[in-house]
């Protein structure tokens, strides 16, 4: 299985084998450093790395992995970076996902194939974000080049739910899956995940697969009851006090 970094970062400047990620300080995956290959050789690395981040008032971050450098993690808690936000990254065959997720025509559902802007500023609503942060999530979003795919479910005119997949080598990525607070516990994560997976599925994708925080029982509870299994695991490590 190979997951794809679909969400482009602003910045991105490659230090030996790792890769320097910026965007506007906006989520830990965008602005992190990612840690695939060994420890660069520069004995230097992480004042750079540092300095990198502080340059851009954004808080030094590394996203650690099961191919991340075995060592790093101690190496980082021991420079005073703490581990936060455990996460699973999760993936199920198409087919079994329309399998176990029953259709429910009570909710409407509109699709597009291109961001737009009032789907960006719904998403940030929903999330409970800071609307100052549109322009990474623009950015993040505009950036994706694979085949992508955007819904919002609606009770009434109001948006309850929204989510988006990107499919890329038999791959589909489920990402942004957020429902209005009012609105959980009503099926309408399983009809976001139910139709995404179809449009992957139609966009000759066999698999999909997400990404949720360990601590999220309700969302594994849900994603384990669709049909998909833990394949790999990460978390980040980010400087304490910054």
């Amino acid at each position: 299985m190979k997951i794809g970094h679909f969400f482009s970062s602003l910045t991105q400047i490659i230090f030996e084998s790792w890769n320097l990620r910026a965007t506007f300080g906006v989520t830990k995956r965008a602005n992190s450093v990612h840690t695939i290959g060994p420890i660069p050789e520069n004995k230097d690395w992480l004042n750079i790395i540092e300095k990198f981040y502080k340059e851009k008032s954004i808080t030094p971050c590394f996203y650690i992995s099961e191919i991340s450098p075995s060592e790093l993690d101690v190496i980082l808690e021991e420079k005073g970076y703490d581990k936060c936000d455990p996460s699973f990254i999760m993936q199920a065959p198409c087919e079994k996902i329309l399998k176990n997720a029953i259709p429910d025509h009570a909710w409407i559902i509109q699709s597009s194939s291109e961001i737009e802007t009032a789907w960006i500023k719904h998403l940030i609503h929903l999330s409970e974000a800071s609307p100052d942060k549109y322009e990474a999530y623009s950015h993040i979003l505009s950036a994706i080049k694979p085949m992508k795919h955007f819904i919002s479910i609606y009770a009434g005119n109001q948006i309850v739910g929204m989510g988006s997949v990107v499919v890329e080598n038999g791959w589909g990525c489920i990402s942004n899956i957020v429902v209005d607070k009012n609105y959980r516990r009503k099926g309408i994560a399983v009809q976001l995940v139910r139709h995404l997976t179809a449009w992957a599925l139609t966009n000759d994708a066999s698999h999909v697969y997400l990404q949720v925080v360990t601590e999220n029982q309700a969302a594994l509870h849900l994603y384990n009851k669709l049909g998909f299994q833990i394949v790999s695991e990460y978390h980040f490590r980010v400087l304490a006090g910054s």
